[in-house]
Order: structure tokens, then sequence, then C-alpha cells
């Protein structure tokens, strides 16, 4: 990372570099990556919601800082849509500027909704800068989301973007499967709530019985007065500090206090106060106040002012729910209440009235997780990575290019007409119906394996697959009926991949996580950890296979599960046993340490074996090898010669049916050898799906396909 680097963050509407958590995270943000050797520069475009920013343009903590517009906020309708406009146009020209800066330039978007964050990005890809998005919510969990924001983060907000800073695994899961289906070069970084630890950790301040809640939402705070008034009524004379906004609803609040019977005394607001103040309202307090509902808002969020908490030293009243619970556990380093249960916070919170020595004991213990995990000083390096590779993978160039180069269009095309006109024929004559009712007899698997398929056709293989009544088993299902110890269900299904192509995050993952589907993905684990490119294609399109940190991704998925398909994607009736002994217990224990998932299964690359390879895949611990033998699994099928019926990657959907219930193959092959007879070129134009055939001709120039 050289002292060049710099990010700009982009902000709109909450105010900097005072008034809110968004406006504190910006600053350990900045101050990190400044740490880090990082230049980091905030455009706030519109005006301040709160009166304590005073400046359009300075320096703040090391960070400099520029509105777009005028500070204050007009109370005329029309005059306030005047000021955005200039804002937004302000935007513009300083991002135009800085066009000659923009191969070093990260633009950080600390917008979440609305059009703002549409038009930034858009503007952005325009003008060529890398941009990564922040997501330290998860707005449609939330019920003032508007219909707007979710069609934003169905699609838009991810295809815009080259990085998502993310501040919950939660969060990260929900936009691993966004990158998945939308953009699958999108760099993925996990930040949590930081903070200067230093800071907060000395801050002076005494004020007993008092309980302090930071924070703007209306629901929390009430949530804070009704736990006061059932600790007050236990007998505990103590107050309730708010520090933060919420004066313009004061009226309401009190209100609702009254209504719990708590005095109007008893609620303080301090309105928004700077960084010292707040810190020394942090150490002076009894306990701090964090309640957290049981709904989805919780379960993804990590709440900036957390860090906060911890860092003063006080003790934490909090819900037991979200990303917390990955670091604070209930009377060990925090006070954890049920979510959303409002006598279960009243008694967390007189638990620290009635224990106080044992309450400090736990506070040290937060404040000791603090320094260790959250204080901002502890990733930096790791954010400064996370920038300096959202540029590289918006300067290195996209690829296009088709996964079948070895064929042309004219060729698919002409092939898959002749075959789907027979798969028509086939489905008109009752074959595949006749096929159907075969799957779907008692004690019948069908197995079914892809390479490459295109989205379109996969998408219709399990849409036809689900809607004929059809079950999907995961490959331990599969263990288990092949071992006797469960039953076949009526129209078992097991859907796997070999080798593990690219393509398959956007074209096969977003489907089957989609419909709740168990597949397989079958690994040549040292083409993915190396190169990634296939041997029998070549290479001027760049990476053909998954890399490791996708796989580790897709792995994390429900339902997903990897098998070994050797290291060097080599074929098994050629080697000794020796290489042959490698090949399995390498790739298996590869896979394993990637994952952290176990690797039972097996496929022949190229589907040939010679029979030798059984006792070695049983010293190596595998329960399942397959083939690419077109039947059906019965009570009948060996363990280690499982057939599967092969869908080519670009056929047309008729000859898929066809594939699927068993019929193509009996139908095809007398056509076939009656070809070959004038021909041998002929068999590649009925059976294959392009990967198979450029595979087996490669083979046969080599007796060894390897990396």
């Amino acid at each position: 990372m050289t002292q060049e680097t710099r990010v700009v963050c982009i902000c709109g509407g909450l105010g900097f570099p005072l008034g809110s958590a968004s406006s504190a995270r910006i600053v350990m943000i900045g101050r990190a990556l400044l740490s880090a050797g990082v230049g980091f520069h905030v455009l706030h475009c519109g005006p301040t919601p709160v009166p304590v920013n005073t400046q359009r343009s300075g320096v703040y903590e090391g960070i400099s800082f520029e509105y777009t517009t005028v500070l204050k906020r007009p109370e005329n309708k029309l005059l306030r849509w005047l000021v955005y406009a200039v804002a937004i146009t302000g935007l513009t020209c300083r991002l135009i500027r800085m066009l000659p800066e923009r191969r070093r330039t990260l633009v950080h978007l600390y917008v979440m909704m609305g059009p703002l964050n549409l038009y930034i990005g858009g503007l952005c890809r325009i003008l060529g800068f890398p941009l990564s998005q922040e997501l330290c919510e998860w707005w449609p969990g939330v019920n003032v989301c508007d219909r707007f924001t979710h069609w934003l983060h169905k699609r838009a907000m991810f295809e815009h973007a080259t990085g998502a800073l993310v501040i919950s695994k939660e969060i990260e899961r929900r936009v691993m499967t966004k990158k998945l289906e939308v953009n699958p070069g999108l760099v993925i970084h996990r930040l949590p709530a930081i903070v200067d630890y230093e800071r907060f950790a000395t801050a002076p301040g005494t004020e007993p019985w008092t309980f302090t809640y930071c924070g703007t939402w209306l629901h929390d705070i009430c949530f804070c007065i009704e736990a006061l008034a059932q600790v007050q009524r236990r007998g505990y004379r103590c107050k309730l500090t708010v520090v933060g906004a919420g004066v313009e609803y004061c009226d309401e609040i009190f209100n609702f206090a009254a209504s719990q019977n708590v005095a109007a005394e008893d609620v303080i607001f301090t309105g928004c106060v700077d960084e010292a103040g707040l810190a020394s309202r942090y150490r002076s307090a009894t306990a701090l106040l964090l309640p957290m509902r049981d709904d989805d808002q919780s379960r993804t969020r990590m709440p900036n002012k957390l860090a906060e908490y911890l860092a003063s030293g006080r003790p934490v009243v909090a819900g037991n729910i979200g990303e917390l619970t990955a670091f604070l556990s209930d009377g060990e380093n925090a006070f954890l209440a049920e979510p959303g249960s409002v006598a279960d916070f009243a008694e967390k919170m007189i638990a620290v009235l009635d224990h106080p020595a044992r309450a400090a004991r736990i506070a040290a213990a937060g404040q000791a997780a603090c320094k260790k995990y959250l204080d901002y000083n502890a990733h930096a390096l790791q954010l400064a990575h996370f920038v300096h590779r959202c540029i590289q993978q918006h300067q290195s160039p996209r690829e296009k290019r088709s996964a079948y180069h070895n064929m042309t269009r004219v060729y698919l095309q002409v092939r898959n007409w002749f075959c789907g006109l027979i798969a028509l024929c086939l489905i008109a004559a009752g074959s595949v119906r006749r096929g159907r009712r075969r799957a779907q007899s008692e004690g019948v698997v069908t197995a079914v394996y892809f390479h490459n398929p295109n989205r379109r056709l996969f998408r219709k293989c399990v849409r036809w697959l689900t809607r004929r009544g059809y079950t999907f088993i995961s490959d331990g299902e599969l263990r288990e009926i092949l071992a006797g110890d469960k039953t076949a269900p009526k129209g078992a299904v097991w859907l796997s991949f070999d080798d593990c192509f690219k393509e398959l995050a956007q074209n096969v993952i977003p489907e089957a996580s989609a419909r709740q589907i168990p597949i397989t993905l079958f690994v040549p684990t040292g083409i993915v950890a190396n190169s990634g490119n296939f041997p029998w294609l070549s290479h001027a399109r760049g990476r053909d296979a998954l890399t490791v940190e996708q796989l580790f991704e897709i792995s994390r998925y429900p339902g997903v599960s990897l098998g070994s398909h050797t290291v060097t994607h080599a074929v098994t009736r050629d080697l000794s046993a020796a290489e042959l002994q490698f090949e399995l217990n390498e790739s298996k224990r590869a896979i394993e340490t990637w994952t952290g998932k176990e690797a039972a299964c097996f496929s022949y690359p190229v589907g040939q074996f010679s029979g030798a390879e059984r006792e070695a895949l049983i010293r190596c611990g595998y329960a399942v090898a397959v083939t690419t033998e077109d039947a059906f699994i019965t009570n009948r099928t060996d363990p280690y010669l499982v057939p599967r019926f092969c869908i080519g990657d670009n056929i047309s959907f008729p000859e898929a049916i066809c594939n699927m219930v068993g019929v193509w193959q009996p139908a095809i092959s007398p056509l076939i050898r009656l070809l070959q007879r004038f021909g041998g070129a002929a068999d590649p134009l009925w059976r294959a799906s392009g990967t198979d055939v450029v595979r087996s001709r490669a083979h046969s120039q080599s007796t060894q396909i390897s990396s």
C-alpha cells in the first residue's frame, strides 16, 4: 500500500464530524486508514441535521472534510430541494475534478438507501472510480424501509460496487449471496464497530445511580424508560440519561414516561455532545444500556456505541442477539438480557445495582474484550488491504469470453437443433414418461451431474424436477441410502458438478441456494489452489476455476458439500499406487483444511477408472466414488461405482430432460454407431456438452491429464 492511495468517503444527511453513530464510524474508519498510510477525505452531500457541526470544511482528528452545500437545512420545502440539488451538483463536480487520481482513489459510499446511492454508484461507474459500499445496517429488515431501498438491496447497489464493507457476519452472509448472484468480483471485508480505546478508557466521571443510553431511536428510548419504571417499582431510585438527538420529540417521550409513572426529572436529555463529553457521560454511568429487540435489524447489526460503551469500562446491559454475541457472554463480560424482554432487561439493571463489585469485574472484562477485538489500531492493516484489493480488482480487466470457445456458436446451434428434434420425438413417443416412472419407483435414485451449465438451462432443469415430484437429496443422504441405513424417498435426485468452473458462482449457486437444493461440487484441488487453468482449455480467458476463497464462501451455504476430483485432475486408471495415494489423500486433506467440512465423495476424472482404486479410496476415508455411467442408482449399486446421468452445458432443454430420465443414451447410441461407420467425428456431435469432448480428446493425446 502506497502513501498515494486514498479513500474519499461520501455521506449524506447524517452530519459530520459529530452528531451520530454513523459519523463516529466514519471517523474510526478514517483514523484506521490514516494510521496505515492511506489518505482519507470526507465529502458530505447535504446539510447537517445537528447544530454542533459548524464548519463547512476543515480537519477533524486528522481527517479532512467538506460539505458540498450549506450547513443548515432550510425549512421551506422548495428551498430544501434546491439545497440538495446544489449538493449533488457540487459532489459531481468534485468527483470530476478527481478524475486524474481515479487509479489510486477508492470512493467509499456511506449511503445505504435512497436515490443518492443509485446516483453515486452510477456516477462512479461512468467516471471509472472503484466504489466500496458501507453496510453497517441491513435496511430491508427495518420496518421503516421504503420500497425503493428494498429494490436497491436486491441488485442495483451491488452491481455498481467493487467492494463491500460489512459490520456483521449475518450481513456478510447476505452480501455473499448477492456477490454470487450479481457481482462475482465483489471484494467483501467485515469490519466490526471499532473505537479509539484510549479515549473512552481514560475519561473522568462519577454520577452514581444513573443509567445512560446513547442514540436516536424512539422505540429504544421508550424501552429503556419502561425498564427504568420496573426498576423503580422495585424500590431503586435511579435515573436515565439520554445522550444524543431526541430533543425534538421530548414531549412524546415525557408523556410515555408519565404513563409508566416515571417522573420527568428522572429522564435527562443532554442533546448532542462532543467526544470528550460523550466519553465523560459513559464513564459516569452506573451502567450503559443497549436494548436489542428480537427482529431482523438486531440480528444483523452491531451498534457502533457498543464499542464505545465497552471501552469506557462501565457495565453494559444489552440484548443477547446479533454480532455482539460473538465476543460477549452474559455474566462474564456483559449483562445480556433476552432480546425484546423489558422484564429481563430490568432484572439485569437491578443485578448491576445489587452487586456493584461483580458488575465492576464484568465491566473490566468487557473493557478487555474491547481492547482486544474492537480497538481501531487492531484493524488498520486489514482495512488498508481491503482498499488495496478494491483498487486492484477495479483495474483488472473484466473477462469477456465464452466457456466453450472451442465450439462455435453456429456449431452449437446446429447440434442442438438436431438433438433437440430427436429429444422432442422421444418425449412425444412416451419414452420420457416411462423413464420418469422408472426413476420414481421404489428404491431408485437419479444422480445427475453437470460441468458448467448456463444459468437458464440449470434453472429449467431444477424447475422441471421440482414440478414432477422429485426429491432433492444431499451426498450425505446418498451415502446413507447406499449403506442401507436409509430408504430412498420417492423420486430421489442428487445433483453434482465436476471441475468447479468459476461460472458456477453466478449460474448455479444462487438458484440452488434460493431453492434450498443440496448440491455437491467435485474439486480438482491443485488446479483450484494454483492458476485455476484447466489443461484441456485454452487460457486466453484467464482463470477457469473457482478460487479457494470462493469455494470457502460457497461451502458455507446450507446444502453445499465438496468432494474430491483428485489434485491435478489425473485419470486414476493411469496412475501408479503411490501417485494414486497422493492424489486421493492430498485432495481430501486440502478440501477439509479449506472448509472444515468432511470430503467423503470422490469423482473419477473423465469417468475412467481401472477398478484398482477401491482399496485406496477406502484407506483414504472415501465412502462413495462416482462414475459417468448412464444408469439409475439402486440398492445393488456399488458405492465405489455410482452411476450418474450427464447434462451437457449448452444443450437444449428437451435433450436435458431425456438425459435426466435415462432415455437419451439408449436412443442415441445406435445412431452414433451408425454414423461412426462413416466418420469418427460424429460422436461429439451427438453425445457432448463441449467440456467432455475436449477433455476426452485431450486425454487421447496424453496418457495423463495433469496441471
